[in-house]
């Protein structure tokens, strides 16, 4: 594929219920922006038929790309199968519970031309339950006072980024590092900048992830701390 200007990666997980609306929301957000585009659909291992109907989707559409794990891998991993599929200029994530609304990615684009070198989401008004409200709300605490995270919804799955800060990212995606992106890009030099975006409840299924996530999280912040320390990506 030619390069484009703008490439969006959406890591899928048994979201064959939430496939056609989130192709339709994503690709008419791109198609708002005016740019040429490229949709990556990662695939991680589904079992729910995910991927066939992902397949009958991008026979109709040359711009969607569909890429898949055999089984499982994880996020992190999703998100490097996607950076090495990106043709674009601009790199964005998504998660494909479509929680964040995928029409903030051109005003996410004129920062990314303008201002920052990452944009990420920042969900002010989460639609979640109590728990995980509060359970975020500390860890991104810890972030920010801590370790001097840029921004105040650090692991929001919406971000934006020019394509040099996506490459050097890309030997950092190991573990469960992905979370840690714009923490990891601020501290490389790049400058790292938000924009709040509507938070919607989720319209199919539930959520994966449980208050158990946050404690596999500080775990590799310890590995992610002394990494940063030594200046280069831990083994995978």
């Amino acid at each position: 594929m030619e390069r484009c200007a703008l490439s969006l990666i959406v890591p899928m997980y048994n979201e064959a219920p939430n496939l056609s609306e989130l192709v339709r929301c994503t690709t008419e957000a791109l198609e708002m922006t005016g740019a040429s585009w490229q949709l990556i659909l990662v695939d991680d291992g589904s079992t729910d038929g995910t991927e066939e109907r992902a397949q009958a989707i991008i026979q109709q559409e040359p711009r969607i790309v569909l890429r898949r794990h055999p089984q499982r891998k994880g996020k992190t991993q999703a998100y490097r199968t996607g950076f090495w599929c990106a043709e674009g200029d601009y790199w964005f994530t998504l998660d494909a519970d479509l929680q964040e609304n995928p029409r903030a990615l051109s005003a996410m684009w004129r920062l990314l031309q303008t201002e920052y070198d990452m944009v990420v989401a920042w969900r002010r008004v989460r639609r979640d339950p109590f728990g995980r409200r509060v359970a975020s709300r500390v860890f991104n605490g810890v972030l920010r006072w801590g370790f001097g995270s840029p921004v105040h919804d650090l692991n929001c799955g919406f971000k934006g980024m020019r394509r040099a800060v996506g490459e050097a990212l890309v030997p950092w995606l190991v573990r469960d590092f992905h979370r840690y992106l714009p923490l990891i890009a601020q501290r490389i030099g790049y400058r790292v900048g938000e924009i709040v975006v509507e938070h919607r409840p989720r319209l199919h299924g539930s959520s994966r992830y449980g208050l158990e996530r946050y404690g596999r999280a500080l775990r590799d912040l310890w590995a992610l701390s002394r990494a940063l320390r030594a200046g280069v990506p831990p083994p995978e």
